[in-house]
């Protein structure tokens, strides 16, 4: 017997170094009611762009091992991935002219309730 399947969640690659706070931005996706697909540098986060279709946000941090390797992947996703919705957190503050376009910039620590309902309204 055929089991059914189910309707596939939208899609959000997090990409994140720090093994604790990547388990608190894949809780975020969850509760919006996404699917999370981890990447722990900006190497692996690019191959997973490059070989999936299906990934329609990017939820990144800013500032991975105390560089700006996740503002080089927003760039890139903003450039390659024109259509991919951008989520970013930093600990620090940035010029809105210094991030990509329709990049959503969240401070630390996370307002979970806005984190999440930003993820929502771009899966939706």
């Amino acid at each position: 017997m055929a089991s059914q399947s189910r309707p596939s969640l939208p899609i959000v690659l997090v990409v994140e170094d720090d093994p604790i706070l990547m388990m608190a931005m894949v809780d975020f996706v969850e509760k919006a009611g996404c699917e999370a697909i981890e990447a722990t540098n900006v190497v692996e986060a690019i191959k997973i762009l490059e070989t999936r279709t299906d990934v329609r946000t990017v939820f990144t941090d800013l500032d991975m091992r105390g560089s700006t390797a996740g503002m080089k992947l927003a760039v890139a996703v903003r450039d390659r991935w024109p259509p991919v919705e951008l989520v970013l957190v930093s600990s620090r503050p940035w010029a809105e002219h210094d991030l990509p376009a329709r990049g959503v910039l969240f401070g630390k620590p996370f307002d979970e309730r806005r984190i999440v309902s930003t993820i929502r309204k771009f899966a939706g």
